[in-house]
């Protein structure tokens, strides 16, 4: 799990104004201090706090930007996908580019710490469904009391609420599996790839015997956890990839127990073909 201060957002939930204004501008941004980059962007902020630094960290998450930071000053570069999405949809309103920033921020490796938890590890043991009590009670196992859980629920009432994927209300918590959708076939095998990727980097050495950056089984399936950003049972994993080998994006072999997945597509022509099956 990747290891961040889980306090970074300084009480703030991501807004979608501000990192679409931050993606954007970034050339405005570039070597620039906090204030430059507010005055270039509208994200508000003060002497010694505001929305700039969160927001950065956020789009980092998300996977749509690189940061460095020296002397006060910042520099950036859009990655792949942030390019993709600041030419396909800059207000970022489209679903497919919510779900892909949704399925970024949680990563276990390069996410951020207390979403990617929630996801990978809490979600899953409760099979989707949760108190408040217990899900704050999971958060104070693993990272200890005094974590601030707004800018999380915020994250799924505001942002990402046209998802509907995690519903939070008086009752608790509810993740509600994502609907299959032909459109994104791109998307599913772009976000395994991603964690497939990050897995192969980061598990330990014994978890990805066997496994390559061409091949794997479904054991390893399994360990890079690509079904949980999505909500889905294994059922509906396998049915996403069917839809992947229909696109010959990947090939299944099931004649192989445990059945093997294997790449047929770079992961760079998959960011290039994302919007492609969007009306």
């Amino acid at each position: 799990m990747s290891k961040t201060n889980l306090n970074f957002h300084l009480t703030f939930r991501p807004e979608r104004q501000y990192i679409s204004s931050l993606l954007g501008s970034i050339d405005s941004c570039n070597d620039a201090d906090i204030q430059e980059i507010s005055a270039a962007t509208g994200i508000p902020t003060g002497k010694s706090s505001g929305k700039v630094e969160p927001t950065i960290r956020y789009a980092e998450y998300m996977g749509l930007l690189k940061q460095q930071k020296a002397e006060g000053k910042y520099t950036f570069e859009r990655t792949p996908l942030g390019q993709c999405a600041a030419n396909e949809d800059p207000g970022l309103l489209e679903k497919l580019t919510l779900l892909v920033m949704h399925t970024m921020l949680v990563r276990p490796y390069f996410g951020a710490e207390l979403w990617a938890h929630a996801f990978h590890n809490i979600f899953s043991k409760y099979r989707n469904i949760l108190t408040k009590k217990q899900f704050e009670k999971e958060i104070e196992i693993q990272f200890g009391s005094n974590v601030k859980l707004a800018p999380f629920y915020g994250t799924y009432q505001d942002i990402f609420s046209t998802l509907s994927i995690l519903s939070i209300d008086d009752e608790g918590l509810q993740v509600k599996p994502c609907k299959l959708n032909d459109d994104y076939v791109y998307l599913y095998a772009f976000v395994l790839f991603t964690y497939w990727d990050e897995w192969l980097q980061n598990a330990e050495h014994s978890e990805i015997s066997m496994a390559s950056l061409t091949e794997i089984t479904s054991n390893h399936l399994v360990a890079i956890g690509f079904r949980y950003p999505f909500g889905w049972n294994e059922k509906e994993e396998y049915t996403a990839l069917e839809l992947m080998a229909d696109k010959h994006l990947i090939a299944l072999n099931r004649q192989m127990i445990p059945f093997t997945i294997r790449r047929n597509i770079e992961k760079e022509t998959l960011v290039e073909l994302l919007y492609s099956e969007l009306c």
